[in-house]
Parts: C-alpha cells; structure tokens; sequence
C-alpha cells in the first residue's frame, strides 16, 4: 500500500511539473526576412512613409544629405501593419502618395538595386489617417492557452487525489 501511494505522489507532482511547466510556454513563430526599402534622387530632409495598399502609415524616415533614404526593413509585421507574399507597398513624399510602390516578398528589394525606389509625386493626395483598432490589440497569438493548461494540470490533480481515495483502505 506504501508503494501505491508513494507512486501516486510521484504522479501527482510529474503532473503539476508538467501543467505548470506547460502554462509557461510559448509557441515559437518563425520570422520572415524583411524587405529593404530604399531609394535615392530625393530632397534632403524629406519625410519618406512606408505604407500599406490601404495607405496605412507603417514606418517614416528621414532622406539624409545625399538625398538617399532608408533602409526600410519591412518585415511581414512592421509596426501596425502586416505584409504578407504579393502585397503592396506604398510610399509617401512629406504626406503625398508617391507614384511607385513595390511587391513584398520575403528577401526583397528594389528592382534596381543601385538607385532602390526613386520617389515622385505628381497626384499630390495625402494618406488617410487610420482609424481606431478597437480591441485588436488583445487577440493572442499564442497557441495554447495558459488559462486551459492550468485546467488541465487542476483535473490531473483531482484524478490523482481519487485514485488514493479509491485505494485507501481503514
């Protein structure tokens, strides 16, 4: 009977190790290399918008003295925005929707690699500003719950705790 019990706490504690253990852990998401933004031929002191098809602002530099702006890494997510293969991005010069954009990839860059994105405006329409996120802040991307493991590890102590009961005798 000494052994039973004696084994039944070697299982109770693995059970909690491995629940508590298990709430602590995260899953891992692989990272996607960025897509380098950059250009030449701008004016110095400029302020160059990194945006989304949706002209949703993800990042602003400034163009240095030589009139070179960047590098830009555009991750798969930058700030409030999220790029996936095939998508657009867009730029603004000083707030107007400049008339090149480029395609997002994993690894990118500019088709030309020597000038990058060479910037110009002639529409002269300034991006919308964006709206409020509401809650999307809070969606979690984690792909096991804390809140579930620990569930578990409150249901493997109560089926630890029947099974002495059960072999209990008086």
């Amino acid at each position: 009977m000494t052994l039973l019990r004696k084994t039944l706490a070697l299982g109770a504690a693995f059970a909690v190790a491995v629940s508590l253990f298990g709430a602590l852990s995260t899953t891992a998401h692989a990272q996607a290399v960025p897509f380098i933004a950059y250009g030449t031929g701008a004016t110095a002191g400029d302020s160059i918008g990194v945006h989304m098809a949706d002209l949703t602002l993800c990042e602003t530099v400034t163009v240095d003295a030589d009139g070179n702006w960047g590098p830009v890494q555009v991750g798969a997510d930058l700030n409030d925005c999220s790029f996936s293969d095939g998508d657009t991005i867009a730029f603004s010069v000083n707030g107007d929707v400049a008339d090149q954009s480029e395609t997002w990839s994993p690894g990118g860059a500019p088709a030309d690699a020597a000038t990058g994105t060479v910037l110009t405006v002639t529409g002269g329409s300034t991006p919308p500003t964006p709206g409020p996120t509401g809650n999307a802040g809070f969606a979690m991307d984690a792909g096991t719950s804390s809140i579930a493991a620990l569930i578990l590890a409150a249901m493997a102590t109560m089926m630890v705790a029947g099974g002495r009961a059960a072999t209990r005798t008086r």
